[in-house]
């Protein structure tokens, strides 16, 4: 693995945490008043993944992966990564407890987080199959 990649990988991870950033702060402010706070994480959930997609189709071309295996190897790094800033923005930026932070993964309490990641580990490799107009 090149520096160049790496550096490339860490701009597509910065990318998705941005978008998925912005997407937990207008499900917060706007989709919980309207829908009710299950219903918007639902919708939240769809969202974050369509960013997550458009994100990689737009920036994974450029990695130069052409495996299904290095680009599954991507979407579970990319996960993890997701979930470690996850945890640590609801930890530290929102000071919530770590209690709050883990029932964020509990899908018997209707959070979709755990789903998320599971499905955002496979966007690399989804959008490695759409084909480009180019």
């Amino acid at each position: 693995m090149t520096p160049s990649l790496i550096v490339r990988v860490a701009c597509l991870f910065v990318l998705v945490a941005a978008a998925e950033t912005l997407n937990g702060i207008a499900r917060t402010m706007v989709l919980n008043r309207r829908l009710g706070v299950r219903k918007a994480k639902r919708v939240s959930l769809a969202s974050a993944l369509l960013l997550c997609l458009a994100i990689c189709y737009g920036v994974v071309p450029g990695l130069g992966l052409t495996t299904d295996a290095g680009l599954l190897a991507l979407g579970v790094s990319l996960s993890a990564f997701m979930l470690l800033f996850d945890v640590l923005l609801t930890r530290y930026v929102a000071r919530a407890s770590l209690s709050a932070v883990l029932d964020d993964l509990n899908l018997m309490k209707g959070n979709l987080l755990a789903l998320g990641l599971v499905a955002m580990a496979f966007c690399p490799l989804i959008a490695s199959k759409i084909p480009r107009p180019w």
